[in-house]
């Protein structure tokens, strides 16, 4: 076993660490973490609303209250409120997904970071965000300054940053005298390559509505194809579909733990690649859901469905305490160890892993180059992953339909993320017994290696 953690740690750690810390995906990452404001506010008015509120939500429907004086009033008064509240959030995340980037992207290469983000909207904007006119997939949304147009957004936050860079660098920029403001001299630095940066976009935009491209017509009828219809119908949708087969879902669940066990946050390092897919769909979901949308599908965005399994699966589903699932391991701990340091940090590492945050156990015990511990702590995530997908699948839990906070504890997770649907409870209890027992034995190994190497400390 020692040789098998070595040879991992010589060989998966390096690279692992040289993507982690590769710029363009950090910038990646760090752009879907600061739009969390956005997508939590969101997210909470959308549960709100779809739970409590709502004439037509899980509240009224369960109370049979639907046409009461109170709900009457929630309907005029309160629902509307929330409903609103997307159109500022969840409904211009590839707009801001758009700056994050440019701007965080600008900021490591110490770059103006607010003219770089500004000029990066300027672009998203000129390549046709504005105008949407999908015939099948959400037809109620006319723009693509939301989830519709994160792919495109990636593409411009990184691209455009690198244009400006290499224009400024060349020093085509407009100098201005020393006694000028430094905010007026940032303003028209960025003017030459500001303008150079806007006539590509336009051009690219022009140049796209001369060329014939299949697949267009069923979609968008007559509209002039723009990038973010290519996106739409080349990339997002076959992304889409692949995401709703088990492999990815597994091979995302096992790299999460096994980057873990060797010290790495599998979950960030992964942001890159899972955000762009998985939190795509989840959003898909939200504002499906919003419009009236209730069945489920393999080919959501092609078919106009819910996605059944999205970003917010492996909270309700997997993540049991963070991920690897330590909640059980936790438990299992404090019933079943004799060994007083493991002890002592299951016990403060119970309130932090009921709310999801694990870094006490995983550093503490620890998990991390731990070679008993290791081994249930990067199996069991698959496991758990593949039972929740084809309970999902088969329709028994799910869908998910609204955005709980991650910290959210576990099965109450999987019930409000799917508005009280009671096979996603029981598959989430389900999972947390599973990842419990498998967990067990080598809690019982752990304890009995220790009694030989330290037998004061049982």
């Amino acid at each position: 076993m020692n040789k098998l953690i070595q040879f991992f740690e010589d060989h998966l750690v390096p690279v692992a660490a040289k993507i982690g810390n590769q710029r363009h995906l950090i910038a990646i990452r760090d752009a879907f973490a600061a739009l969390m404001p956005l997508v939590m506010a969101g997210a909470i008015a959308l549960l709100l609303n779809n739970v409590v509120f709502s004439p037509g939500g899980l509240l009224a429907t369960l109370l049979k209250a639907e046409e009461s004086g109170i709900y009457t009033f929630f309907g005029e008064y309160i629902s509307p409120i929330l409903g609103t509240v997307d159109s500022g959030t969840l409904s211009i995340l590839g707009l801001a997904l758009a700056f994050a980037i440019a701007y965080l992207r600008a900021q490591a290469e110490d770059q103006d970071a607010l003219i770089t983000g500004i000029i990066s909207v300027g672009a998203y904007i000129t390549l046709g965000a504005l105008s949407r006119e999908n015939l099948i997939v959400a037809p109620w949304v006319g723009h693509y300054l939301g989830s519709q147009g994160v792919f495109v957004a990636l593409i411009v936050g990184l691209v455009v940053p690198a244009i400006y860079f290499g224009i400024v660098n060349k020093n085509w920029t407009i100098k201005m005298p020393d006694t000028v403001p430094p905010a007026v001299t940032r303003g028209f630095m960025g003017i030459i390559p500001g303008t150079i940066v806007l006539l590509l976009a336009a051009t690219i935009k022009f140049a796209l509505t001369k060329i014939p491209f299949v697949g267009m017509e069923a979609m968008f009828g007559e509209a002039p194809t723009t990038i973010f219809m290519l996106f739409e119908v080349y990339i997002a949708m076959p992304f889409a579909n692949i995401s709703q087969g088990p492999l990815l879902v597994f091979i995302i669940s096992l790299l999460v733990p096994m980057l873990w066990s060797f010290g790495l946050h599998g979950a960030n390092l992964l942001a890159a690649v899972t955000s762009p897919i998985y939190g795509n769909l989840q959003n898909h979901n939200l504002q499906a859901f919003k419009e009236g949308i209730t069945e489920v599908g393999a080919r959501p965005l092609e078919t106009n469905t819910l996605a059944f399994w999205v970003s917010g699966s492996w909270d309700a589903y997997v993540y049991h305490g963070g991920s690897g699932a330590t909640l059980p391991l936790i438990i299992a701990i404090l019933v079943f160890s004799k060994v007083r340091d493991q002890r002592e940090v299951a016990r403060l590492s119970l309130a932090p892993g009921i709310f999801m945050i694990n870094e006490p156990v995983l550093f503490g015990i620890p998990i991390v180059l731990n070679p008993i511990y290791i081994i249930p702590f990067v199996l069991n995530q698959p496991i758990l992953a593949m039972i929740a997908f084809y309970a999902s699948k088969s329709g028994f839990a799910g869908p998910i339909v609204n955005s709980v906070p991650w910290t959210t504890p576990p099965v109450l997770n999987a019930l409000l993320a799917t508005n009280f649907n009671p096979g996603a409870g029981l598959i989430a209890f389900l999972n947390l017994v599973i990842a419990f027992l498998i967990y067990l034995p080598f809690v019982i190994v752990a304890n009995r290696a220790d009694a030989k190497l330290n037998p004061s400390d049982v």
